[in-house]
């Protein structure tokens, strides 16, 4: 190993190139094996395996007696080993897969990012000096966890014509039930042109020597595309004397026997722990099986003694496909990395663990493309495609900045393509707004439609009373003697503010239930009507259902609690009402405004919106819309983010000939006085905004934890002041919790919420034994 100690630019810069690859006659040679594979396709294959791997064969494909060969041949212990690292693999990597999030980046214009599956994969395992099995774990578990339907092996025979029984066990293990007798630059040829035998490959995968990495960029100028360019293997060790030389020197043993081309750095602060190194390296070269190679690598590896303040320019420059940071100045030269395939950090964390089982790929880019390029990951295997849906809103809002951008830019065609449907959808609108009053009336229930509010003596006059003897009240006590205002005017006032909802558009009831009974009571006939519901979801849907005598059409989401509007809309077909929870109880998940108003567009009954939980995405409420669609009715309350749950206040915003339906069969005074003036008083003096806010945080601070723990299996997003979790032993976790003192809530009984628990977001303080008792489970 040379050592440089304090080295000159030029010297640090000659010790960090790389070497070049012999490649006068690599071009042509790559070439003409792609000519042949292309124009004679197995027949070619068949003889490239011959001339260069000197073994015959027969058939390319590894056959079921072989894998059932592989399966016996393979230790008992390897099996293990090799099971426990594909399930660590497999964890990280899904851990890796996209939500898919719907913004609405205007009001009625809605955006989304989808991770579709690459649907053909080659991958390439190489040959050389040692299986490499465990790279088939690392290549075929993201691939199938991605969903690419067509996923298949390509890897060199031995002088027997079989593959390595350790490399078909993994193969299974990965979910690869194909996998084919062919190595070198003719594999990724048959992958980019596929032949009778091998597929045709969209992406091919996978390291190699310097043929199969000039076959792959070679494939890349044919239009197929490749993980990375791969290159000799290599490591940068930085560590200080804090380290045990022992260790050091194992480390770059590790990376030495990979090859007689791997590159091998060391960077150290102190020439006299370098020279602790040489000596240990010598030390356990005697007994290492593939010394001879690992020792050739060696020769031609640079030592670099450099203050550590000085390490991480080393290492961006270097750009390493391996980072090992040991020592006492860990975490001086972790935060000034930028360019490293994958860091091992601290002195037990050899690279080892990396290579085979912690769970993160060791496919990495190597010869300094780490500068630009990322390791094999989940989303190596995916492409991703951008949506955008556009509702009447959405025209009505964005349509005139698409105009005036397109006409600047002298495109007349592309205003030409908005302007059209602008003045589309103001026609429309035009004629929903003078239909709207008659419609509603059909949603009404026959029985119903002719029902006159009751009405008190106070209505009935008009000025100021002075004397007030028409209700029967006590006169001689006069704190709460007087009966509430019956249409809560004053309360109204200052939620329309709150709200930014014209006081004619509001509704109060005694907490949301009463105004949701009232709804279903308005609208379905008893033993007639049907009404559906999103399921698993608010339990009282079912409730009032019943107690109205409204038969109910249980919705299904799936088993991420998603689905679409279409199936919405299918199942929901000749129900009187709609009800859907948004955001959802328990999942927390929501339904974008315009899917939402899609939704209302198309469905022939009442939809009604409960938005109990909407002041924590206040984005995708409809409250806004009530007055352009006739059948919704958007439910809301105090009781959530407000805080007033002891008050009991909900409401029903809707266009007013609903609101003047509901008050004539509401009870004439739901709401009593001292709720009146206590809700007046708190929306008027506390920082709702403030306080909203801070609930938000804690979600996060609540999701984050959950997410490291390590029982938790999954954490579904929400938009409400509440998170659901997926956990093992659910109802166990839950009654251990209350003996604790923390109450949540165990949703395991509902549908599709097997193992689940929903904690409400609380104050830090009680988040805070949230998580400590969580923690100690």
């Amino acid at each position: 190993m040379k050592v440089l100690i304090n080295p000159s630019q030029l010297e640090l810069t000659l010790a960090l190139n790389r070497p070049k690859l012999e490649s006068t006659n690599l071009e042509s040679i790559i070439s003409d094996i792609f000519t042949q594979v292309e124009s004679d396709k197995d027949k070619a294959l068949k003889a490239l395996t011959l001339q260069f791997d000197q073994v015959s064969i027969t058939d390319l494909a590894v056959s079921k007696p072989e894998f059932d060969e592989a399966n016996q041949l393979v230790s008992f212990e390897l099996k293990e080993a090799i099971q426990v690292a594909a399930q660590n693999i497999e964890r990280f990597h899904r851990s890796q897969e996209n939500k898919e999030y719907e913004v609405e980046t205007s009001p009625g214009v809605v955006c989304w990012r989808k991770s579709l599956p690459i649907q053909r994969v080659g991958l390439y395992v190489p040959g050389g000096t040692a299986p490499l099995f465990s790279t088939v774990l690392m290549l075929g578990i993201p691939a199938k966890i991605a969903g690419s339907s067509i996923r298949y092996l390509c890897t060199p025979p031995n002088r027997e014509g079989k593959i390595h029984p350790a490399i078909l066990f993994a193969a299974k293990m990965a979910g690869i039930e194909t996998v084919y007798k062919v190595g070198g630059a003719q594999a990724i040829a048959a992958m980019s042109f596929g032949t009778e035998s091998i597929p045709k490959a969209d992406k091919i995968f996978g390291p190699g020597n310097q043929y199969v990495t000039a076959a792959k960029q070679y494939a890349q100028r044919l239009g197929i595309a490749i993980d990375m360019p791969a290159g000799p293997s290599e490591v940068l060790v930085a560590a200080d004397n804090s380290i045990p030389a022992s260790f050091v020197a194992a480390d770059l043993l590790a990376q030495a026997e990979h090859g007689t081309d791997s590159q091998v750095i060391f960077l150290s602060d102190q020439i006299l722990f370098v020279d602790e190194v040489l000596t240990e390296i010598e030390k356990q070269l005697a007994i290492l099986p593939r010394a001879g190679i690992a020792r050739e690598a060696m020769k031609a590896s640079t030592a670099i003694v450099v203050e550590a303040e000085n390490w991480s320019e080393i290492i961006n420059s270097y750009a390493p496909e391996h980072l090992i940071i040991m020592g006492k100045y860990e975490e001086l030269v972790l935060k000034k990395v930028i360019n490293a395939g994958s860091v091992f950090i601290g002195k037990n964390t050899a690279e080892s663990f990396g290579d085979y089982a912690s769970g993160t790929n060791h496919t990495l880019p190597t010869s300094g493309f780490a500068r630009s390029y990322s390791g094999v990951s989940l989303d190596s295997f995916v492409k991703k495609i951008t949506y955008q849906k556009v509702s009447d809103e959405g025209i009505r809002n964005l349509a005139q900045t698409v105009i005036t951008m397109a006409e600047a830019e002298e495109l007349q065609g592309h205003a030409n393509a908005v302007k059209v449907r602008l003045e589309y959808a103001s026609s429309i609108r035009e004629q929903q707004t003078s239909d709207s009053v008659s419609k509603i009336q059909t949603f009404i229930r026959n029985d119903f439609r002719d029902v006159k509010s009751y009405s008190s003596a106070r209505d009935e006059f008009e000025g100021l009373g002075e004397v007030f003897l028409d209700a029967n009240e006590n006169g001689l006590v006069t704190a709460y003697n007087r009966y509430p205002d019956p249409l809560q005017f004053e309360l109204k006032s200052e939620i329309s503010i709150a709200k930014n909802v014209p006081s004619e558009n509001i509704f109060l009831g005694n907490g949301s239930d009463e105004v949701l009974d009232l709804i279903f009571r308005l609208t379905a006939t008893p033993f007639l009507d049907s009404a559906a519901y999103l399921n698993p979801s608010y339990g009282m849907y079912p409730v009032l259902a019943k107690v109205n005598g409204v038969r109910t059409i249980p919705i299904n989401l799936d088993s991420k609690f998603n689905i679409s509007v279409s199936e919405i809309l299918s199942q929901a077909n000749g129900s009187k009402l709609l009800v859907i929870c948004n955001p959802n109880n328990p999942t927390g998940g929501i339904i974008c405004k315009t899917k939402i108003l899609e939704i209302v567009k198309e469905f022939n009954g009442v939809v009604v919106i409960d938005e109990a939980y909407i002041d924590f995405c206040t984005s995708n409420s409809v409250v806004d819309e009530v007055n352009n669609y006739p059948n919704l009715i958007v439910v809301q309350t105090l009781s959530k983010a407000y805080g007033m749950a002891g008050l009991r206040i909900g409401m029903a915003i809707a266009s007013s000939e609903w609101i003047t339906a509901l008050n004539s069969i509401k009870p004439p005074y739901n709401l009593s006085s001292l709720v009146q003036k206590t809700a007046i008083n708190e929306l008027k003096s506390i920082n709702w905004k403030a306080i909203k806010t801070g609930i938000i945080n804690e979600r996060e601070r609540l999701i984050s934890f959950l997410k490291s723990n390590k029982k938790v299996i999954e954490v579904f997003p929400t938009e409400a002041n509440f998170i659901l979790f997926r956990i093992p032993n659910a109802t166990e976790i839950y009654n251990k919790l209350i003996k604790k003192g923390v109450i949540v809530r165990n949703r395991s009984t509902q549908y599709n919420c097997a193992d689940t628990l929903r904690v409400s977001v609380g104050t830090k303080i009680e988040n805070d034994k949230f998580i400590q008792m969580m923690q100690k489970l």
